[in-house]
């Protein structure tokens, strides 16, 4: 194996364990997120609701979104339509996923791009939520996190698909499916 491959292969675990590290954070939001709204519940019927409560189960299911989107990109599981390139053959479908992961980086690189001046800017003014009294721009930092995550997964998947066609591999589909 030359140095090139070894190299090409320790990036390519590291953008694996990277993305699953993001899911698993996403799952750890929305067990937190659950375990707030279930203590919330229960005070509310013995004593009294959380304070606050709403402000960080709304956060942390955002963040979760945040959290699973470079797996999913990474597992080729956003929406994609099929039927037609199917029958259009392996090649057909090696471009339209290339093409596909190209649409999401460039959106992704603008959503990421965004969110990093809306971060600054709740920063700068210092807004804080109305319960606790959390600085905002925490949440938006953390989200500002995984969404370079995202991207970084989601340069590698346009990477990997140029790779892929250069060596006539044939794209792998999710649920099993083959190009």
């Amino acid at each position: 194996m030359s140095e090139e491959d070894a190299t090409s292969r320790m990036f390519e675990r590291g953008v694996h364990r990277i993305a699953e590290g993001s899911a698993l954070f996403g799952g750890l939001c929305l067990i937190a997120a659950s375990a707030l709204t279930g203590l919330s519940i229960i005070g509310g019927i013995l004593i009294k609701p959380l304070p606050g409560e709403i402000e960080l189960v709304e956060a942390l299911c955002g963040l979760a979104v945040f959290a699973f989107f470079p797996y999913c990109q990474l597992k080729k599981g956003h929406v994609g339509v099929d039927l037609f390139i199917q029958a259009l053959g392996h090649k057909a479908i090696n471009w339209t996923q290339l093409i596909g992961d190209v649409a999401i980086t460039l959106l992704f690189a603008l959503i990421t791009w965004r969110h990093l001046l809306g971060m600054l800017e709740k920063f700068r003014n210092g807004e804080i939520t109305t319960i606790l009294f959390l600085p905002v721009w925490w949440g938006y930092a953390v989200a500002m996190l995984l969404l370079s995550i995202n991207l970084l997964v989601s340069l590698y998947t346009v990477a990997a698909d140029i790779r892929d066609l250069r060596r006539g591999v044939d794209v792998e589909l999710p649920l099993g499916g083959h190009g």
